[in-house]
C-alpha cells in the first residue's frame, strides 16, 4: 500500500519489532536512565496507545529507509547515531548490507547483536566511530530521538557531513515536546526533565548548519496531534 505524506511518496511496510522478551531482558540489565533514554518502557507499556505511539514513529523512519535504500548495490551502509537498544538493526540490514550503530551506553546493543544472532553490524562509542567510519562511506545516517541530547550542536553536525557519501541522507526524528508530547510522558511515567530542545528549533539549526530538507512527516498528525517530526536531509553541496 503506497501513501502520500509530506509530499513523498509512502509505502507502508511491516516492521521487524524486537520480541518482547528481549526487550524485558535487556531492560533489567539496564540503570533506570539508561533505560528510559532508550525508550524500553515506552516499548512495553501497558497502555495500547501509548504503545503504538512508541513504535509508529520508528515504523515511519523505517519506511523511509525502505525509500532509500540502494537496489541490489553491495557495500551500502546505515549508522544508526543514537541507536540506543538497536531496535532498527533488523530492519536496517534487511536493506543495507552493513550497520554500524553507535552510542554512548551499548550494553544493550551488544546483546540485542548476540541475541538475534545479527551479522555486519558494528558497535562504536562516539569516539571509537571517529577512526572507525571512513569519511563519505555513509549512505543514511539515522539519528532517531538522540539531537535534543546534544547540547553543542554543530560539532555533531560537522561530523555527519564528514561521514555521509554524497547524495547520502540524514533521517531525524525528535520530539515536539508540545502538550500532547507532555501529557503522554505523564501518563507514561516519565518523571524526569524534559528536554531543552524541540523538533522545531533542531530542525532549524540544521537546515541553517547546510543541510537541505526534503521532507517532514508529523506523526500521529498535524498541528497540535504532532507529537514527533520525522525529517529527511541531505548535504547542500552549495554550503561544502
Amino acid at each position: 500500500m503506497t501513501l502520500a505524506r509530506g509530499g513523498v511518496s509512502v509505502r507502508r511496510i511491516h516492521m521487524e519489532r524486537v520480541p518482547v522478551e528481549l526487550l524485558e531482558r535487556i531492560g533489567k540489565s539496564l540503570s533506570d536512565e539508561d533505560r528510559a533514554e532508550m525508550a524500553i518502557p515506552s516499548y512495553l507499556h501497558a497502555n495500547p496507545a501509548l504503545r503504538w505511539m512508541a513504535w509508529r514513529r520508528l515504523e515511519v523512519v523505517v519506511e523511509a529507509l525502505d525509500r532509500l535504500a540502494p537496489r541490489k548495490e553491495t557495500g551500502s551502509l546505515a549508522l544508526d547515531f543514537g541507536c540506543g537498544s538497536g531496535v532498527l538493526f533488523r530492519d536496517t540490514l534487511a536493506r543495507y548490507d552493513r550497520v554500524v550503530g553507535v552510542d554512548l551506553v551499548l550494553t544493550a546493543a551488544r546483546a540485542l547483536v548476540s541475541e538475534l544472532s545479527l551479522e555486519n553490524v558494528s558497535l562504536h562509542t562516539p569516539a571509537e566511530a571517529d577512526a572507525a567510519v571512513q569519511p563519505g562511506s555513509v549512505d543514511v545516517l539515522l539519528a532517531a530521538e538522540v539531537l535534543e541530547h546534544v547540547d553543542d550542536l554543530p560539532p555533531t553536525l560537522t561530523q555527519f557531513k564528514t561521514w555521509l557519501k554524497p547524495g547520502g541522507r540524514l533521517l531525524v526524528s525528535l520530539p515536539t515536546e508540545n502538550a500532547l508530547y507532555r501529557l503522554g510522558r505523564r501518563l507514561a511515567g516519565f518523571s524526569g526533565h524534559y528536554h531543552h530542545s524541540n523538533a522545531a528549533s533542531i530542525d532549524e539549526k540544521i537546515r541553517a548548519f547546510g543541510f537541505t530538507r526534503h521532507s517532514l512527516n508529523k506523526i500521529p498528525g498535524p498541528g497540535p496531534l504532532s507529537i514527533y517530526w520525522v525529517m529527511e536531509y541531505s548535504w547542500s553541496s552549495k554550503r561544502a
